[in-house]
């Protein structure tokens, strides 16, 4: 058949233009294992002015003569863009149910006829929709005892630790018409419970199975319509819950906390996207989340990075863990969080998880390197980069650019992978681990004291550290833009230039570099001998624990030069595929609008299919308004709508809880983690971005959302660092022990509290920040 096809083989190419409604039934036909009525679609192009086609009709009288008489049909509407993840269509369209056989074609004939109804065209007018053509689904009707919805979130607060479902006894269209009153229940989600009417209890379990395998498969908050018949559960329909949508994808509109009650952090990944990502960005990022298994673990609002602290913790309790053991296993990647804020979990499938992570470990496509090849390829990894780059430049065509990403770049890239896997193994763990377990022998104040000056030159100081080389002329200014010209502020945002792209860039480093600035070699060697000093006292107070500790802190050394170098070649590994976009945009004549795509409809571009194009001037103007918006709060608990906050004259940039008046009844005081041990007194100098760095007079201390290595350049002048976001394991953190400066880190709200000119003592082993007077 051309026009008319069974739902559980659908074809894929026939997908579009099924419909909404068949689509999803097909897929969840062919990825569940569930009991879904049988039936057939005849798709939108068996229709012409609202009536079959000739060929059409003939392929219809063919199914219905194959049809059973002793079964009844319903007939429903499969609209292009109807049960969509931005417009559902409910009830606008005709469904006729209960349907005999010899009714059938009459039937077909009402749907259809119903695309031109007043309310579907009210619908569409509403909602600014041009949607046209109609798919029709017969379907076996299931003769129901209960009939009803099920709503995998909460459709006003988003959470989803219970499901929320309504029934009537009898067929589902009194609950849709209202002309009986529904029964509501709710079942819990992450563990199993009921509360509801009891003649509906045992088939709870069965209705709590299916509506999580779909959330899981679609990946949305889901509505779900079902049915009870006989004593078996069948699902009729499922549609994403068009109030819970995270991302439009015509207009790059992005909110992750409208798809559920979640806690949200730019603790770490704040300091890596230090603004709006593009849509070309977020699409590499939503591709991270698929490969690790973890829905939504970067998210996004309005274009700004967060971290879902709320999908980490709801993994590790899917494996047993209990919420705070969860919380406690990730608090120094993600930070610190208020007394008195429960993490919302969700439903986790640990299934999915695992089978992505076995991908991860052992792809389909497995590298055909040896374990020599791998390490040889991670340690090349810089000048590997550098080749490709070159052999980029030089393609000539859309077509050969996409030929070099099958042949070469994709090959390339998950060789690279596989290479950073093997050379990973565990070696990262002791970056979460290590501190702990010295201050569990030692105190706090000794264990910051070895973390903090045993890591030694990792690669987020290179770049202020050899500049000094090239102010001395042990460098060449070439040689600085080889290895650092990679390195900078927004260097893994794609549409961000690199230094590298302005070969003046070493000079006007050098220019901003006061000559009486301090020896960064000097300071490395008085660090060494700081941490050499604390090894001696940490061995004289425990001498039976002398080998352990030299064991400990070489493991925590390595994992943190693994994770820097790590970064830095993760970085290169964007350079090229930044450099792959620009010659695509350059081919196409869209130059930086190249960046309003994502990956895969660059992709789809570059072998001629122009559709996503017209998106580009909405795209362009959402994310022109997501640069104009400030720094959202660090932390985000519920549904956080940016106009609404902004327009709270008592909103805090620190914490937004929903449902709170601004996070009033949350503590304002100044203190985050130690990051870097040391007291130091002085002037506060409060910066909002790295460009203002020049305004910093020395032996100020710096206060500031976050750094990341492009701020490196600004550390030799201050005297102590206070961040907004981040944890022990983050770059200011880091650095700032390099550096030998007191810091404190994840203070949630120094930039709201401090103001410059404030004289504060930064204690950054206690992790405090006192106001000892105010500026005037």
């Amino acid at each position: 058949m051309d026009y008319i096809f069974d739902l559980k083989t659908l074809p894929e190419s026939k997908l579009g233009n099924a419909g909404g409604k068949a689509s999803s039934l097909s897929l969840m036909m062919k990825n569940l294992k569930m009991n879904i009525p049988s039936g057939y679609v005849i798709c939108a192009d068996a229709f012409k002015d609202g009536k079959l086609t000739d060929a059409a009709a003939s392929e219809l009288n063919g199914l219905i003569a194959g049809l059973s008489g002793n079964k009844t049909y319903a007939v429903r509407s499969s609209a292009l863009g109807e049960d969509g993840e931005n417009n559902s269509f409910a009830g606008q369209y005709e469904t006729l149910t209960d349907v005999a056989k010899d009714g059938i074609i009459d039937a077909v004939a009402t749907v259809a006829a119903s695309a031109k109804n007043a309310r579907v065209e009210n619908y569409k007018d509403q909602n600014g929709l041009g949607v046209e053509g109609i798919g029709v689904v017969i379907q076996e009707f299931v003769h129901a005892d209960f009939a009803g919805v099920i709503f995998t979130s909460d459709v006003i607060t988003g959470k989803d630790d219970r499901i929320v479902g309504n029934y009537v006894r009898g067929e589902g269209e009194k609950l849709v018409s209202g002309s009986e009153n529904a029964e509501e229940f709710r079942i819990g989600a992450i563990e199993y419970s009921y509360e509801g009417n009891k003649e509906m209890e045992p088939y709870a379990g069965t209705l709590r199975k299916y509506s999580l395998a779909i959330r899981s498969f679609y990946k949305v908050p889901m509505d779900i319509e079902w049915a009870v018949a006989r004593g078996r559960v069948y699902i009729l329909q499922a549609r994403p819950i068009t109030t819970l949508t995270r991302h439009s994808v015509k207009d790059y509109d992005i909110n992750g906390t409208r798809s559920g009650y979640k806690l949200l952090t730019k603790t770490n990944v704040g300091e890596i996207f230090m603004k709006p990502v593009s849509p070309m960005t977020f699409s590499v990022l939503e591709k991270i989340n698929d490969v690790l298994g973890l829905p939504d673990w970067l998210d996004n609002v309005c274009g700004q990075a967060y971290m879902n602290i709320s999908v980490m913790c709801s993994l590790l309790v899917s494996f047993g863990e209990t919420p705070a053991k969860a919380y406690g296993s990730v608090r120094d990647l993600v930070g610190e969080i208020p007394s008195g804020i429960e993490i919302p979990l969700s439903p986790f499938d640990k299934k999915d998880f695992m089978h992505k992570l076995k991908l991860l470990f052992f792809p389909k496509e497995r590298s055909s390197l040896t374990k020599k090849e791998k390490h040889e390829m991670v340690e090349n990894l810089d000048s590997i980069s550098d080749d490709l780059i070159l052999k980029i430049k030089k393609v000539e065509s859309s077509t050969e650019l996409m030929s070099f990403w099958d042949e070469v770049l994709q090959p390339y890239l998950n060789d690279g992978l596989a290479s950073i896997m093997t050379e990973s193994g565990l070696s990262l763990l002791p970056l979460f681990g290590t501190r702990k377990k010295i201050a569990e022998i030692a105190g706090e104040d000794l264990a910051n004291r070895l973390c903090t000056g045993c890591v030694g030159v990792i690669a987020s100081m290179k770049p202020m550290l050899l500049l000094e080389d090239v102010a001395s002329g042990k460098m060449s200014r070439e040689e600085y833009i080889r290895v650092c010209g990679h390195r900078s502020a927004n260097e893994m945002e794609l549409m961000e230039p690199r230094p590298y792209e302005d070969p003046s860039f070493p000079d006007k480093l050098l220019k901003d570099r006061p000559e009486d600035g301090p020896d960064l070699h000097k300071i490395l060697e008085e660090q060494e001998a700081a941490y050499k000093e604390a090894l001696a006292e940490f061995k004289a107070k425990y001498p039976s624990k002398r080998k352990w500790i030299d064991k400990e802190t070489a493991k925590f050394i390595h994992a943190n030069d693994f994770r820097e170098d790590i970064r830095s070649k993760g970085v290169r590994i964007f350079c090229v595929f930044r450099e792959y976009c620009l010659r695509a945009g350059a081919l196409n004549g869209l130059g930086d609008d190249i960046f309003m795509l994502s990956y895969q409809e660059m992709f789809s571009l570059l072998k001629g299919d122009k559709t996503a194009l017209e998106f580009i001037p909405a795209r362009r103007e959402s994310y022109s308004r997501y640069l104009s918006y400030p720094s959202f709060p660090n932390l985000v608990v519920g549904r956080f709508d940016p106009d609404g906050w902004l327009k709270d004259p008592g909103r805090r940039y620190d914490i937004f809880v929903s449902g709170s008046t601004a996070g009033a009844d949350l503590p304002s005081d100044v203190k985050g983690f130690a990051g870097a041990a040391g007291v130091v007194t002085g002037t506060v100098r409060v910066i909002d971005d790295v460009s203002q760095t020049e305004e910093i007079i020395p032996g100020e201390i710096l206060v500031t959302r976050a750094t990341n290595i492009g701020w490196t350049v600004a550390f030799h002048k201050v005297s102590a660092i206070v961040t907004d976001i981040g944890a022990p394991l983050s770059h200011a953190a880091i650095v700032a022990r390099e550096f030998g400066i007191p810091a404190v880190v994840g203070c949630r709200n120094a930039t709201t509290v401090l103001k410059t000119g404030d004289v504060v003592t930064v204690d950054g082993g206690k992790g405090t920040v006192t106001i000892v007077e105010s500026g005037k």
